[in-house]
């Protein structure tokens, strides 16, 4: 019977165990949520405290912060985290110090400061992640803004357009020390009783003040974005019943239209009647006269069906378009809550390159869909990165510019009109050297050196936007192998939108993003091509008109349409579609006039049918890419209509126009099979690592275990490209690099050296001995190293 006993508690326990795991595990995301919020308070107040000259205000900043950390440590101790209290334990006393004047507020404290915060931000990622299923869904919160998850964190790697997802970093015998500069820490909200708190932190960021009514809840990420999508579908029922509506009222006016016919018709007949002498005469008269009544009578039910089909359309978008403002209300943050990172992100990149530099914001109160904000993030990340890496220059070459020390990064967002925006991000650093983007893009065959003397400027900078453009003389952990750019240009066109770009030798850069508010809805014109519907994005149409086929001219063996004094091309958009167009000489050609950025292209259309509001959908996993297609949407009837991609279309004209590769030619930058490549590495752990990283990849792959050895090897078999490890006996990657420099056999070597050195110093000195490229290992991955050999050769 004991046993029994015994046996029967044993469920229990067990269930008593998994609810306890259950607990611990829903108190650590709702603590998360709350540490969150602290954490990106925390280092928007020291960034805040560090700008700050009043005395008054330091000392209420201090107290502000040293309350935020109190409060942290009280939820981490309720949570069981003895470590994330400790850390806040000492960060409070250090400010309990500060505030006691015994210590005074200098670069080093503040260093220590964020250095302390960053690692109790990463005692709670370990928390979480050591009791959180990875299945875990996030959270928003509905009238606050959104916490990343742990992987949005994590410093982003460049891509190409299409690339694969990035490859694991080096596994830890390559770590040789961590990252200075932390992950971009996510955006939090502030609860209203620290609002004040925030609005000193962030000047220039002050979002609407809720009334003291208002409530928060936390709601699934994932529900609030079914329902938007849920309701976004209500939209094709509206126009499913518009074009009802459209059908019932033609078909309407119609039959009114044939009244006098019918009456004409029905006199006849009457007379008829009287005079008809035949039996088979009157019937026809009768006939006529039934058919006449049948016809009105049906006339005058189909009117009744217009109005009841009218009075059901404006109901149902009375249901549907305010239920869909609601929504997207839902989805809106204000922009600083992707801004506000940036501070401390600024502050610290330009410490590990040796800079100063300060970042200010504007427009910050405005309010974006969240998902158009996610998708700027990387852009500007980008951006921020370039501009401090090889855009703001050193204290000491700003001096001799008459330059302030500190140089300074803007960020500004503006409303355009109501449906697009326009968001600046500017430096006034050294600006762009032309002389070496047109070196870049004639290494890279974009253009020949001729053609390229020849731009104009303002076409030459857009070349920075085209993948392995790069005015860095290096590449480094942070940018360099020109890429970056390009996913800028890629990520705007996502959102059917464009980057622009002007700069100053000396003066600064200004990047131009734009952008549209909406992030499925859209105007769109409908046209017809080649018998089938399409949609133009309105927001990139210009004009559209017709033309006689005498006035289409040929110029420069392509045809163009004189409009408004300019001379544009005119591309038949049949032909960048693949679609066959029976050619009609007779015909009245007409055209749509579409602008990307500073360009218009002149497309030819069979018929302009008009505009009107569509809903966006994504072509799905299988066909995730189609040049020329942005996604496609469905029309009142029920088709499926494409919506086409300006950004292709543009390059598909540009690329219509180029001579074409003649056919068996070889590509003239094809690369050989397998490239050689030298390692030079004394650890064995990491040499083997590195050969089978590239032997992986496709290549051939020679190690030495230092720099004599590697030369000694330079000088008796052939590489393609070398890459060596700085800190070696015998002969180190420098001197390695001075050697293969000093050789006239090696002068056109790359030589990328991989170490653990990350200072300013140690990369100009890389610069100075002609490394091509110079890797962080703390900070680099597998699949960059590739990406720069293979750019490299």
């Amino acid at each position: 019977m004991g046993e029994a006993a015994g046996n029967a508690r044993k469920p229990k326990e067990r269930n008593g165990m998994g609810d306890t795991e259950a607990l611990m595990r829903e108190l650590l995301e709702t603590f998360e949520l709350e540490a969150q919020e602290h954490i990106g308070a925390l280092a928007t107040l020291l960034v805040a405290l560090e700008r700050e000259n009043d005395k008054a205000e330091q000392a209420r900043l201090v107290e502000s912060v040293l309350r935020r950390a109190h409060t942290l440590k009280g939820a981490a101790h309720a949570v069981n985290l003895v470590t994330v209290a400790h850390g806040c334990q000492e960060l409070e006393s250090l400010l309990a110090s500060l505030k006691r004047g015994e210590i005074s507020l200098d670069l080093d404290l503040f260093d220590r400061l964020h250095r302390d915060i960053d690692a109790v931000a990463g005692e709670i990622t370990s928390a979480r992640e050591s009791l959180t299923p990875p299945d875990a869904a996030s959270a928003v919160t509905v009238g606050g803004l959104e916490p990343i998850a742990a992987a949005d964190q994590a410093e982003p790697h460049d891509t190409s357009a299409g690339a694969e997802p990035t490859q694991a970093p080096f596994p830890e015998p390559l770590k040789e020390r961590a990252p200075k500069v932390p992950p971009l820490a996510s955006p939090s909200a502030e609860p209203a009783a620290h609002a004040p708190e925030a609005a000193t932190a962030a000047p220039s960021a002050r979002p609407a003040p809720r009334g003291p009514s208002d409530e928060t809840v936390k709601v699934s990420a994932r529900l609030l974005e079914s329902l938007l999508l849920q309701s976004e579908e209500l939209v094709s029922a509206k126009l499913s019943a518009a074009l009802l509506h459209e059908e019932a009222a033609a078909l309407a006016a119609e039959l009114s239209a044939r009244g006098g016919e019918r009456l004409r018709a029905m006199e006849s007949a009457r007379k008829a009647l009287k005079q008809a002498p035949m039996p088979q005469e009157k019937t026809l008269a009768l006939l006529v006269e039934h058919g006449w009544q049948n016809e009105k009578a049906l006339e005058g039910r189909l009117r009744h069906l217009e109005k009841g089909a009218e009075k059901n359309l404006r109901t149902l978008s009375g249901m549907v378009d305010p239920l869909l403002g609601e929504l997207k209300k839902l989805h809106l943050l204000p922009f600083s809550s992707l801004a506000e990172p940036f501070f401390k992100m600024v502050r610290d990149l330009a410490r590990q390159l040796d800079k100063e530099a300060e970042l200010n914001c504007e427009g910050t109160e405005l309010e974006l869909d969240r998902r158009i904000l996610a998708e700027l993030k990387e852009p500007l990340l980008h951006l921020v990165r370039n501009m401090l890496d090889h855009g703001i220059e050193t204290p000491a070459e700003r001096r001799l510019a008459g330059k302030p020390e500190k140089g300074k990064l803007g960020i500004e967002l503006k409303l355009k009109d109501a449906n697009r925006a326009e968001l600046t991000v500017s430096d006034d650093g050294c600006g762009i050297d032309l002389s070496q983007v047109r070196e870049a893009a004639s290494r890279l065959e974009l253009a020949s050196r001729e053609a390229l003397e020849l731009t104009p400027d303002h076409e030459l900078l857009q070349l920075i936007f085209e993948s392995g453009v790069s005015t860095s003389k290096i590449v480094s952990s942070i940018s360099g192998r020109g890429v970056g750019l390009a996913i800028v240009r890629e990520a705007l066109e996502r959102l059917g939108g464009h980057v622009t770009v002007e700069s100053a030798r000396g003066t600064g850069t200004r990047f131009h993003l734009h952008f549209p508010l909406s992030f499925a809805m859209m105007r769109a014109l409908q046209v017809q091509v080649a018998g089938r519907d399409c949609f133009l994005p309105a927001a990139n149409v210009e004009t559209s008109g017709r033309v006689a086929p005498d006035q289409v001219k040929r110029v420069e063996n392509r045809d163009t349409v004189l409009l408004g004094g300019e001379v544009l091309a005119l591309i038949p958009l049949s032909r960048l579609l693949g679609l066959s167009a029976p050619a009609d000489p007779e015909r009245v050609v007409s055209f749509v006039v579409l602008r990307a950025a500073d360009r218009r292209i002149a497309f030819s259309v069979d018929q302009v049918v008009g505009v009107q509001e569509i809903l966006l959908k994504p072509l799905g996993s299988q066909l995730s890419r189609v040049r020329n297609v942005a996604g496609g949407t469905v029309s009142g009837d029920g088709r499926v209509v494409p919506v086409l991609n300006v950004a292709d279309l543009f390059r598909s004209a540009f690329a219509d126009q180029a001579p074409s590769q003649p056919m068996g030619e070889p590509a003239p930058r094809a690369q050989a099979a397998r490239l050689s490549v030298l390692v030079a590495e004394d650890s064995i752990t990491s040499r083997t690592l590195l050969k089978n990283i590239l032997e992986a990849s496709g290549f051939r792959v020679r190690t030495a275990i230092d720099g004599l050895d590697a030369l000694t090897q330079l000088k008796t078999e052939q590489f393609d490209v070398v890459v060596s490890d700085v800190e070696m006996p015998r002969m180190d990657g420098f001197q390695l690099t001075a050697a293969v420099r000093s050789d006239s056999r090696f002068a056109a070597l790359p030589v990328i050296l991989v170490t653990g050195l990350e200072s300013r110093v140690d990369r100009e000195r890389g610069i100075d001995v002609g490394a091509s490229a110079y890797l962080v290992k703390s900070s680099f991955d597998q699949s960059g190293l590739i990406d720069v050999i293979r750019k490299l050769t």
